[in-house]
């Protein structure tokens, strides 16, 4: 008996040994609870369900947020347990929840001589929900998959890391037919099988080479793992990416709407210029294929006054797109500058539109250092019924969400052979230690000879 015990024993560890150790991340996830209630619920565990209560505690500094088009809203968390397993759980806003997303900074942990610090994030997404499209990419989440429209039974993903696609990132799917392991290309994109009813549970891996210490502790490295609860369902995705086909139509007419300059020659004229307290008089020069020459001012720095004349020639010069991967970011609210539109490749800037009556409204992006609105107030329309800019506004964000700046803007247009060339530009400028006025005014416009067709 006791030299089979002693087998039992031995084969029990090598058993032991043999099965690889279960990993935990962090998952937040919308479920109805008892009640039948939606509730956001945060687990720590292979996938979005809920794991051993005794684990827990670890992920207690968690900060949760339920996310909306309009902005998000932090969630309270209390502890939930029943028969060994639990979670995390908090009620939801009034307004419903979009999306979630939660960032748990784990600490430095030891595994087998490789030390690291980890960092935990995780996202919950509908996809049958309105404004899957425009809550898709999440910017509070340093490592962050996105998710983009099921076509034909496959979903792309975008693995980002500041904003950045990432190569290389192992990507794991655990959903209703099974288990898929796969690795993002140069773009940092997977494609996964994504037709089936349920939720998927996703998750990408990146490490960035960045030593520090915590608590006394040293590390070299630091490891993000991204967790995405996706939530499908048979039908209604379709129903809403029908209506989404609509979305590049819209985009399509606002483009023709627009007034450009087709086979343009190029002009100059006449320039008085009112910056920095000052009045001064010169020339202007824009070539065919769009560069802006300044002569005759003394300026200590031309610029400002560059960069805005290289815009409004740019705008007007068209940019060829064909913008057909757009759609519909959110259902019909009402908004006064009309129907939200994203577009879907557009993960580094994360460009959305607004569109009313053929005319873009509102234009929304990222930079490096936070994000832009431009707001078109009024528009000007030319001999064809085609428009140009009247009064818009234009306002930047610092990453944190505070403004950084707005200006306020009046342009004029003057006729010129087939062309709409401009006339005048008022500018007003204001930021916490800065207000700048910024006048042109142009007279005396020339077309320049076409160049000899080659």
């Amino acid at each position: 008996m006791i030299r089979k015990s002693r087998f039992l024993l031995a084969a029990a560890l090598l058993l032991a040994i043999a099965l690889p150790a279960r990993a935990h991340f962090v998952w937040v996830a919308v479920h109805q609870n008892s009640a039948g209630q939606p509730q956001a619920y945060v687990f720590f565990s292979e996938s979005a369900s809920e794991d051993d209560e005794a684990l827990l505690d670890k992920i207690a500094q968690t900060k949760v947020s339920a996310r909306t088009i309009s902005g998000a809203e932090p969630l309270s968390l209390t502890k939930q347990t029943a028969k060994g397993v639990g979670a995390w759980v908090a009620e939801l806003p009034s307004t419903g929840a979009g999306a979630l997303s939660a960032n748990c900074h784990y600490g430095v942990l030891d595994k087998r001589g490789q030390i690291f610090l980890l960092e935990y994030h995780a996202k919950y997404l509908d996809a049958a929900h309105p404004g899957f499209q425009a809550l898709a990419r999440d910017e509070s989440l340093p490592l962050d998959i996105v998710p983009g429209a099921l076509k034909e039974g496959k979903r792309p993903l975008t693995v980002v890391f500041e904003g950045k696609p990432v190569s290389g990132s192992e990507v794991v799917v655990m959903g209703p037919a099974g288990e898929e392991k796969l690795s993002t290309d140069d773009e940092g994109k997977v494609e996964i099988s994504g037709g089936a009813k349920g939720v998927y549970s996703i998750r990408a891996k990146f490490e960035v080479a960045k030593a520090g210490s915590e608590n006394g502790k040293e590390y070299k490295k630091v490891v993000h793992y991204c967790t995405l609860a996706l939530r499908t369902a048979e039908g209604k995705e379709a129903a809403v990416s029908a209506k989404a086909d609509e979305a590049p139509e819209l985009m399509r007419r606002a483009r023709e709407a627009r007034a450009s300059w087709e086979k343009f020659p190029g002009f100059e004229a006449e320039l008085k210029l009112f910056t920095g307290g000052h009045e001064q008089n010169g020339r202007i020069k824009v070539s065919a294929g769009g560069d802006v020459e300044l002569s005759g001012f003394q300026l200590k720095d031309d610029k400002p006054v560059l960069q805005v004349l290289r815009s409004l020639v740019s705008h007007r010069m068209g940019s060829g797109s064909e913008d057909s991967d757009v759609s519909f970011a959110e259902e019909p609210t009402g908004h006064p500058f009309g129907r939200l539109i994203k577009f879907n490749s557009d993960v580094a800037m994360g460009s959305h539109y607004r569109i009313k009556d053929d005319v873009i409204r509102e234009v929304n992006r990222k930079s490096d250092s936070g994000r832009f609105t431009i707001s078109v107030l009024e528009v000007r329309r030319n001999e064809e019924g085609k428009y140009l800019p009247g009064v818009y506004t234009v306002s930047f964000w610092n990453k944190d969400g505070s403004l950084r700046s707005t200006t306020t803007t009046t342009e004029t247009w003057k006729r010129v052979g087939t062309f709409d060339l401009p006339l005048t530009h008022d500018s007003v400028a204001t930021s916490a230690n800065e207000l700048r006025n910024l006048r042109m005014e142009l007279s005396g416009h020339k077309l320049l000879d076409a160049p000899a067709a080659k």
